[in-house]
């Protein structure tokens, strides 16, 4: 365990919303006292980052508002990541002793889990019919190309092209009516992939398949004690912990050196957290 795991860390939040731009930072025992809990997973339901900032300005609290873009970024020095992006979700501040905490929370990217088929996205009426509220797709179409439609319905940004395991025809066609969001999971998984968030942005990819963080997982690099094996719903792997680590995230593929796992292996979910001494990753691998 080297003195830059034990002395150098760093955390930073940066917010914006309209003219304002505020960066906040703890470096080591210099600034302001951060604290944060940041969940990952690998479902397509934007994670709640929370993050608690002591002893704001007056000034600095009016500034933080619902709606603003907000960054947590955390490390060691010469080595920080991302750890949560996205919208201000609340905000609120209050007395604890002599701190004052203002306790910020943050969605990672955007809840798409209420838009329903309506007039302007559902299909023309036909000529003396009435509109059905509805999506359709005649027989023979592909999974990409619905997957495109509902992305652009629903006004995803994606970080990358999807990328699926296989491109199902629907050969009697498929329809969406109701909430959009349910039937594009359900064709991406007709195609063998999953949705995500990763770092803030939706990712579209077969479960399988990762980001190569091209980083090895030791003793010597953080790793506290051994991962221990799990095993749910079917799936198999192994739960661990580390000194935080930003590298770590949905989707990451990291190699693991311990007595117990050994090999190379894509994270499904975990958390990150710094509150008082803690400052550490915890993981789900498969």
């Amino acid at each position: 365990m080297s003195s830059r795991q034990l002395f150098g860390r760093i955390k930073r939040v940066k917010i914006s919303g309209g003219s304002f731009t505020g960066t906040y930072t703890n470096d080591g025992d210099d600034g302001l006292e951060i604290r944060f809990e940041v969940p990952f997973d690998d479902d397509p339901k934007p994670n709640e980052t929370k993050i608690e900032i002591f002893n704001l300005s007056r000034d600095s609290v009016a500034k933080i508002k619902r709606g603003s873009s907000c960054t947590l970024e955390a490390g060691y020095k010469g080595d920080v990541g991302v750890l949560a992006s996205g919208k201000i979700a609340r905000a609120l501040t209050r007395r604890e002793g002599v701190d004052k905490i203002t306790t910020i929370y943050i969605i990672e990217g955007e809840d798409f889990s209420r838009v329903k088929v309506n007039a302007a996205s559902a299909d023309p009426a036909a000529k003396g019919k009435k509109q059905k509220i509805q999506i359709s797709f005649k027989p023979g179409t592909k999974g990409d190309v619905i997957i495109k439609k509902l992305v652009s319905v629903l006004g995803i940004k994606l970080a990358a092209p999807p990328k699926l395991k296989k491109n199902k025809e629907y050969k009697k066609g498929y329809v969406v009516t109701g909430q959009v969001l349910n039937n594009l999971e359900e064709v991406i998984r007709d195609c063998g992939s999953v949705m995500y968030h990763r770092r803030g942005k939706l990712v579209i990819r077969p479960l399988n398949e990762g980001t190569d963080e091209r980083f090895e997982l030791s003793d010597e690099t953080g790793m506290i004690g051994s991962p221990e094996p799990f095993e749910e719903d079917g799936i198999r792997g192994f739960k661990g912990s580390c000194l935080l680590q930003h590298r770590i995230t949905t989707g990451s593929d990291i190699r693991i050196k311990s007595r117990t796992a050994n090999g190379k292996y894509r994270a499904r979910k975990g958390r990150h957290v710094a509150d008082g001494n803690n400052f550490h990753t915890e993981f789900e691998v498969v």
